[in-house]
Parts: structure tokens; C-alpha cells; sequence
């Protein structure tokens, strides 16, 4: 087994792809795929955040904000939901260890080659291009070369 590193994915990656489109339903807000020669070991404990802004470019407050994480194929097919369906408020601190949000995973998953790791947001006020532009994410996990 090849040796694994510690990796911060964050909405800046370039293997990172954000949507373009306004909506008020569940958005794919940021999809990285993995690169050909890589794999993502997720577990439980490992760290997400997630601050969103809506189309008015205000932090989302709306009560019924939410978010998620889901691993796809390639083509978007074998969903496995790592994270959520959550409060938004759930993932939006950055700063404090008590407060992060956690992946509370039952058993490793694992992100293969050209596979998706899919951020969602969902707001009544929704998102826009620009919006996802002033919003960010970060997820830390574990990588190995392969």
C-alpha cells in the first residue's frame, strides 16, 4: 500500500468545477473529480466547512438552508452520501475545533480515479455564479498516489 498524505481540498482546486446557474433546489454547488493518478481516503473524524452566500451575496440565513456531500462515478452514477443532508449552520465555522464539522462516516469511502466528490448547497433565496464565486469550502482528508 502506497503511503497516504494529508490533503486540503478546497473550492480553489483546479480538478475543482463550480456551477454556473441560478436555483433554489439542491445545486452541485462544487464538483472535484479525482485526478487519474490519485485516490481520496474519507473517514470519519476528517474536517469539512462550508461558508455559502446567496444571490443577494448575504450569508445564507434562511432557516431551511442546507448542505451535503455525496461521492459519484464518473458519470454521476453510485451515490454515497458522506455528508448531510445538514443544517447549513452545521458546516459554516472555519475557525473554531469545537464547532467544525465532522464526516461521520460508519466505514471508509473511497474516491477513485475520475470519481466525483460533489458539494451541494440548498437555499430558498438561492445561488448564483457570483455567489458561488464570494462562497468557499474546505475538506481535509487523506490521499494516496497510486
Amino acid at each position: 500500500m502506497a503511503k497516504l498524505e494529508k490533503f486540503k481540498l478546497t473550492d480553489q482546486d483546479p480538478n475543482i468545477t463550480a456551477d454556473s446557474t441560478f436555483g433554489t433546489t439542491w445545486r452541485d454547488t462544487w464538483k472535484y473529480q479525482c485526478p487519474p493518478k490519485w485516490i481520496l481516503h474519507l473517514q470519519k473524524g476528517q474536517r469539512f466547512s462550508l461558508k455559502a452566500y446567496d444571490s443577494s451575496d448575504v450569508e445564507y440565513v434562511a432557516p431551511d438552508a442546507q448542505v451535503k456531500i455525496e461521492v459519484r462515478g464518473p458519470v454521476g452514477q453510485n451515490i454515497i452520501n458522506i455528508y448531510g443532508p445538514a443544517n447549513y449552520l452545521s458546516s459554516d465555522d472555519f475557525q473554531d475545533e469545537k464547532k467544525v464539522a465532522l464526516l461521520n462516516l460508519d466505514q471508509e469511502v473511497i474516491v477513485k480515479p475520475r470519481d466525483l466528490l460533489v458539494f451541494m448547497t440548498k437555499d430558498s433565496t438561492g445561488m448564483d455564479a457570483a455567489s458561488i464565486l464570494t462562497s468557499f469550502a474546505s475538506l481535509t482528508t487523506l490521499r494516496e498516489k497510486v
